[in-house]
């Protein structure tokens, strides 16, 4: 096996002055291949620092006082990518590899990481292109690691000049809602999918088993109100994260409301609860399924939280994402396997949407 963890002549470049003593553990770190996305989750709030080190192409992402929490971790890839690594860089950070393809390298200007929140971050990478021969005699000149723009999550002690968002609807058509003589449009989305099965947890159970069948009763309950609904997938099946906000902008919903159930390392099972987030135009939303959730059921609180999930941003209208627990956790992983349970949470937040909409 070929060893680019500890790459001596880096040193001095990437390192930089250390923390004085050790933090947060990672939770998460988790690479789609479609969507060429890695999301990492931290314990605590992170500063990452990230680099472009070509021959081959590898996007360094180092973790300041963070631990790993477990052995060096190495996972082989498939089309463009070679393999995905997480290791103990030293005493204080955890760095993430990802490796191109021999024949294969990115612009660093394209590669696009972004703070969801100051212990959330998501590394964006562009289609992977074929080396040129122009390539080739540009690494012969600059083999010295590029420094990579980290953008912090907006609303952060981590931006240093943090501003308002832009509204992502400004160059959309408005929703044809203007009455409440008219049905309203809810879009509801069930995360993954398909060759995607989500997040996986104890006793092999995935996300994908937990949040179709919330979808589907969720869809049940809103239309027994006279709302009409639109699913992004009614089935097993894998659907692009553009395809999701297509759908709902060609259906011009009055909400989106996306479902999934979270999860970190198995070797944490005492992370349990449901968190709910937005991040613009749909707080209220968010806020009123979140409180009809913990008005039926008892179930660990981790909050209503502000994101940048990308069918968050590039919705419209008010959307919402819901965690609706851990497939990882002791508590949460049992419940959600029972078809009670997971009717019980299907009326919480059909109630939640109901009453953001005024529907009784």
């Amino acid at each position: 096996m070929r060893s680019y963890w500890f790459i001596p002549s880096l040193l001095g470049l990437l390192l930089a002055a250390l923390p004085a003593h050790a933090g947060g553990r990672l939770l998460k770190w988790q690479f789609d291949q479609d969507e060429r996305q890695l999301e990492i989750v931290t314990e605590t709030d992170v500063s990452p620092r990230a680099y472009l080190v070509p021959d081959p192409t590898r996007v360094v992402i180092d973790l300041p006082n963070t631990q790993l929490g477990q052995a060096n971790s190495e996972k082989e890839l498939r089309k463009r990518f070679q393999s995905l690594r997480a290791g103990q860089f030293d005493q204080y950070t955890t760095r993430i590899v990802i490796e191109l393809g021999k024949k294969y390298r990115v612009s660093p200007r394209s590669v696009r990481i972004e703070g969801v929140a100051p212990n959330r971050w998501l590394i964006k990478l562009p289609k992977p292109k074929r080396y040129s021969f122009q390539d080739r005699r540009a690494l012969a000149v600059r083999r010295r690691p590029i420094p990579l723009v980290v953008s912090p999550p907006r609303n952060s002690s981590l931006a240093s000049t943090p501003s308002a968002p832009s509204s992502p609807s400004s160059s959309l058509p408005p929703s044809p809602w203007r009455s409440s003589s008219q049905r309203p449009t809810v879009v509801i989305d069930p995360g993954h999918g398909g060759r995607d099965p989500g997040a996986i947890g104890i006793g092999g159970l995935k996300e994908v088993q937990v949040v179709l069948p919330i979808s589907q009763e969720v869809e049940r309950i809103l239309r027994s109100k006279g709302v009409n609904v639109i699913m992004t997938r009614s089935t097993d099946q894998y659907v692009s994260l553009q395809g999701r906000v297509s759908i709902a902008e060609r259906a011009r919903g009055k909400v989106f409301v996306s479902i999934h159930a979270n999860a970190i390392s198995l070797s944490r099972p005492d992370v349990n609860g449901v968190e709910t987030f937005y991040y613009q135009t749909g707080r209220s939303l968010a806020q009123s399924i979140h409180s009809s959730i913990h008005r039926r059921i008892r179930i660990g609180d981790r909050g209503v939280r502000q994101a940048r999930f990308y069918v968050l941003r590039k919705s419209s209208m008010p959307a919402s994402l819901v965690e609706v627990g851990f497939v990882t956790g002791s508590l949460d992983s049992p419940r959600l396997r029972q078809p009670a349970f997971r009717k019980q949470m299907a009326d919480a937040i059909a109630e939640g949407i109901l009453s953001h909409l005024g529907i009784r």
